[in-house]
Formats: structure tokens, sequence, C-alpha cells
């Protein structure tokens, strides 16, 4: 993995010292919060004069006999507290330790290092582009997944010497302190924010429909709001980008929303509705025929991922009229420049969205046909995380989403 994790973080604080900060903001204590972090109030003052100097800024103000947040220090706290939930997993409580009734073993016994660790892990698949992502050696990166299998009682790896993976525990780890991560990362950011730097990074997954046109739109509209953003357009499957929204490593998913499969962790909002219509090479032989269903088991397809909402519109369109692959072939892809090159060149068909292909459509290049089909209306749309707080950035991109989608 050429790029790791949360790159804007110039430093990582220490777990123990972000709940010391959450007690006291709290509390207005810092001595009720080192009393319950059990740390004596010369090293409760050292910590939190530690995380003000790796966030910038002062976060505890004494007004008397208590210690009070600041406005940064309620920013940090606030993201604090969110990191520090993301690492409270009651399944990932041993079942035959001592301590089982505690939810809290991440956040009270792992390190960062265990954290980033573990994140990497879940992107890489492997420990020795997880250690090259981090610079250390691949075996200390070996002896972190140790430290937390001890932690957390359970295995976080499977598998053989050469094909290892993460367990079910080691994913749940690694979504947990990817996204606690993510929090961290998202708390500099809004710190840079109050000094006006907004050089915030956004990682946007981009579905095939969203590619053409409502995401580029927004994102130009966003970089003559924010010049000095970082922003990232991730393209692949829903599956691969699900994952790593999952992961904190995408901020949003845009394109086709899958509604029925949204699952609890997820949240959708709809932008516009979009519909499907199969479409051929201009001067292809069922341009203009009124008949053109008749014939279009004549020809080959191209047609979309079968983890796609429009392969059931092609599935029910092919059981309709008879469309079998071994007669004339088929093209299965999710690319659209593969889709546009392939359609171009030969007599094949193909389901799409007028949106996808405006362009090709105003040069004549592609043309829709006159056939009827049964359930092509999509709804196009932005996935994220429930829970899930988004910075100005990220914000105000949603904002030109929608200001976009409006004008389609």
């Amino acid at each position: 993995m050429s790029v790791p994790m949360h790159p804007s973080t110039p430093d990582w604080p220490n777990l123990r010292h972000l709940r010391l900060l959450e007690i006291a903001a709290r509390e207005n204590s810092l001595t009720r919060a080192a009393q319950q972090v059990a740390i004596s109030q010369p090293a409760a003052s050292q910590a939190i004069a530690k995380l003000a100097r790796i966030f910038g800024a002062p976060l505890l103000e004494r007004v008397g006999n208590a210690a009070i947040a600041t406005p940064e220090g309620r920013l940090v706290t606030e993201r604090a507290s969110r990191a520090l939930l993301h690492l409270r997993d009651p399944a990932l409580v041993p079942r035959a330790r001592a301590r089982q009734s505690r939810d809290d073993l991440l956040e009270r016994y792992s390190s960062m290092t265990h954290l980033r660790v573990m994140a990497l892990l879940a992107l890489s698949g492997s420990t020795s582009a997880t250690a090259q992502a981090l610079g250390q050696t691949e075996a200390s990166v070996r002896r972190a997944v140790k430290d937390v299998e001890r932690i957390i009682g359970q295995p976080v790896m499977e598998g053989g010497q050469r094909n290892r993976s993460l367990s079910d525990a080691g994913a749940r780890v690694a979504t947990s302190a990817s996204l606690a991560l993510r929090e961290i990362d998202l708390a500099h950011a809004e710190l840079r924010e109050r000094k006006g730097i907004f050089d915030s990074r956004l990682v946007i997954g981009a579905l095939p429909l969203a590619r053409t046109q409502i995401v580029p739109r927004a994102v130009v509209r966003l970089l003559k709001a924010y010049p000095a953003a970082r922003l990232e357009i991730l393209d692949g499957s829903y599956e691969f980008l699900l994952h790593r929204l999952r992961l904190g490593a995408c901020d949003v998913i845009v394109g086709a929303l899958r509604n029925d499969e949204a699952e609890q962790d997820l949240c959708e909002r709809r932008l516009f509705s979009d519909c499907l219509r199969v479409v051929a090479r201009a001067g292809h032989p069922l341009v203009g025929r009124a008949n053109a269903a008749r014939d279009l088991g004549a020809f080959p397809w191209i047609v979309p991922r079968r983890d796609a909402p429009a392969r059931r519109v092609f599935d029910a369109l092919a059981c309709a009229h008879d469309l079998s692959a071994r007669s004339h072939g088929q093209v299965e892809t999710g690319s659209l420049v593969v889709l546009r090159g392939v359609l171009l060149a030969s007599d094949a068909l193909a389901l799409m969205s007028m949106n996808q292909i405006s362009y090709e459509i105003e040069q004549g290049l592609i043309v829709p046909l006159y056939i009827a089909l049964d359930g092509a209306e999509r709804e196009i749309g932005i996935t994220e995380l429930k829970g899930h707080r988004p910075g100005s950035l990220h914000t105000d991109f949603l904002r030109f989403l929608a200001l976009e989608a409006g004008s389609l």
C-alpha cells in the first residue's frame, strides 16, 4: 500500500491521555480525572501538556479550583470521546478471563501502534505491507499483533503461513481501530480550520454513474471553496468501497443506493432518480426500429457486474427476451471506459444511464433504443456510516453534490 492511513495526523496521542482529558472535561477536575485513570496529579498535568503540544492548542484552563475545557479542548474532547467509544466493543470481551465483564479492553490496554497496525492490516492484507507503510520491521508488526491477541484473548489472524488473514475478531478490532484513528485525524483537521487552514483530506468513493458528472462537478466546486484541500477519488466495486467506508478509509460513497441491502451501520440519502435505457452505437441495425425488442437476442451484450443494482434490470430483460450468453456472448464490466469502448466499436448492446453518456449522446455517438424496461429507475445518492460527524470539507462536499443533483 503506497499511502498510509490518516497521513495528515502529525503525531498520535496516548489513549490513556485522551481518556484523562475526556474525564477532566466532563468532571471539570483534573484531580478527579487523575484518580479515575490511576495516575498522579503531576503525571496528569504532564499528560495534558503533552496533548496540548500534539494538538497545538491549550485544552484545559484553570478557573478557580476547576479545570475547564477551552473551545479547542471541547473540540478535541468530543472527537476523543467518539474515538474511545469505537474501541468499546462487547463482542471482543474474552469469555474465560477475569476481566470478562469489561468491554473497554482495547481502550485501556492497547497503544496507538496496536491500532495503526490493525487498521493497516485490514487495508493491506499483509504484515509486510503494513510494516512498510508504518516504516517498521515486519517483526515489530507481528509483535503488535500478538499484543492485541493477548489483550482481547482471541486470535486476530487465521489461515496458514502463506495465506493468513484477519479473523472475525481481528476484523472487528481493525474496524474499531480505524474509526478511532479517523476521529483523531478529524480533530486535527478541525483545529486547523479554526486557525483558517483548510487543508483537510476527503476520500470519496465513486460508483460508475457518479464518476461521470455529479462527483467531478461537485469536486470542482469544492476545490474553489477549499483550494488547499486534498481529495482522493476511489473507484471500484460497491463491496470494495463499503469495506473502505467501514474502516474509515473512505468518507462517503456516491452512486446507486442499495436500499433493501442497507445494513444497520449505514445511512443512505437520496440525491436524484435515474433511469436506465438500452443503448447502442450510432448506425447500429436496431437504431430507430420500433420493434427492436424482438431482436435483442441477436446481438452481444455488455452487462453490469453481478453486485450492481443495474444487473437486476438486465436479468429481468434477459429473462423476458431470452438473451442467452451462450448465443452471442457477454462482456461483464463495471468500467465505463471499457463499456464505452466496446459499445462504440461493435454491435454490442448495453444498459446505461443517460447521465453517464450525455456527452456521447450529444455528439451522436451513442443512441438509446425504444425498449420498455421493468424496474429501470434507480435512486442515486450517498452512503455514509451512521453516527459519523463530518468536518467542514465533508459537509460542503455533500452540499455541492445536492446542488449538482438538482441541476441534472
